[in-house]
């Protein structure tokens, strides 16, 4: 959905057409979650984003179901070569059609031999996101590997994106494989940067962003693990209580450690006023909500009436377009295309007569959206014989 403001006058809603798309395929046992970004305004970008999606997702769906034996795909490794193979398929469809660029986010959640656990492979480009909720542990991301958490990051760059960038290539800077293992009931979640980057609390004006000193950065070598990160930049000369007009002064890490927890404690909140645990559904309308009440005093300091029909002289209108930035600027949040989709694992319900939940004793609700172009048949891929062995998580 949009974020944007709607003109008071003519009713046109900024930034449109909605240039994000997404697909989601659930099946009894597992699922195949896509969302794509494009990247700027326009057809091409909306174009681009669909075309991503739609071959990404038909690439999956032949292999699993027709292009390759069932056995073909029994590991992590296998299944990360589909998911890379069904990113270039993805970007030759884009070239096809001659669409724009965009970002690309594709999850495959199937189950563990011999195990109650399930594994997701994901493999992203750009600054769409993937994260898995728990009912034990909480809200984490998936995909830092594909940005650095420790490093200042600019909002406006993608980081990578597929279409035409140089030429007929795409760029792949950021190209991530991830995996993580998941129990029955958790939630996993993909989401554009309309969602994940108004999470952070520098973007929604409770803090104020402080970049890390040559010191502290010279300090840190590229390969420690998170918690010897984080064990450095306790030990640097950042003051943990340092304050900036009243705002707390937050490192980067700090600054993703905050979003994350902020999207768990919204789940959290949902579930207090519901008194029950929310479904993949449910989680994501929670995460909108709350993205689209944070935004909405930006929407309305341009979708002010008084700022329209009148014709104002050249001193007017600039004095005019400051006051608009400066509101802007004080203003909470990050208008952009927003989309969110998410998958309850272990649980399916492909007819409402039939319940086909893995943990009976979970209730839960399933988010599905399917590509108008190709419909898939909501059956089995008989991932019994398909499940992961854990031996080879290591890649």
């Amino acid at each position: 959905m949009s974020l944007y403001d709607q003109h008071p006058v003519n009713g046109k809603i900024s930034g449109d057409p909605v240039a994000d798309a997404f697909g989601l395929c659930a099946r009894e046992n597992s699922a195949v979650l896509i969302v794509a970004d494009g990247v700027n305004w326009g057809e091409k970008s909306k174009l681009a984003a669909r075309c991503a999606t739609f071959g990404c997702m038909n690439y999956i769906n032949q292999s699993l179901l027709k292009g390759q034996k069932v056995d073909s795909i029994s590991t992590t490794a296998r299944a990360f070569d589909m998911l890379l193979t069904s990113i270039d398929v993805a970007h030759d469809t884009i070239l096809h059609y001659d669409g724009g660029l965009t970002t690309l986010c594709v999850a495959l959640v199937c189950p563990l031999k011999e195990s109650k656990q399930f594994v997701v492979c994901i493999v992203n480009v750009g600054d769409s996101l993937a994260f898995v909720f728990s009912r034990q542990h909480g809200v984490r991301e998936v995909t830092t590997g594909s940005h650095d958490i420790r490093a200042e990051r600019d909002i406006r760059d993608a980081g990578g994106a597929l279409g035409p960038v140089n030429g007929k290539d795409p760029e792949l800077h950021n190209l991530t494989c991830s995996m993580t293992f998941v129990d029955p009931g958790d939630i996993v979640y993909l989401t554009t940067d309309g969602i994940s980057d108004n999470f952070d609390p520098v973007v929604t004006k409770i803090a104020v962003a402080k970049t890390k000193s040559k010191k502290v950065s010279e300090s840190l070598p590229a390969d420690d693990d998170e918690c010897t990160i984080t064990d450095n930049l306790n030990n640097s000369d950042v003051d943990p209580g340092e304050l900036e007009d009243g705002k707390p002064v937050m490192l980067p890490h700090e600054r993703h450690q905050y979003a994350v927890k902020e999207m768990e404690k919204v789940i959290h909140e949902f579930e207090l006023f519901t008194e029950s645990p929310c479904s993949a559904q449910e989680l994501c309308g929670a995460l909108l909500q709350h993205v689209l009440k944070l935004t909405d005093s930006k929407r309305k300091v341009l979708e002010n009436p008084r700022l329209y029909g009148r014709k104002l002289k050249h001193k007017d209108r600039e004095f005019r377009d400051r006051e608009i930035v400066i509101k802007l600027s004080r203003s909470p949040g990050k208008l952009d295309h927003a989309t969110i989709i998410g998958y309850e694992v272990g649980c399916y319900h492909g007819n409402e007569d039939e319940d086909y939940c893995i943990d009976e004793e979970e209730d839960a609700a399933i988010v599905t959206a399917q590509l108008n172009q190709d419909r898939v048949s909501p059956s089995t891929i008989g991932l019994t014989d398909l499940a992961i062995t854990e031996d080879h998580y290591n890649m």
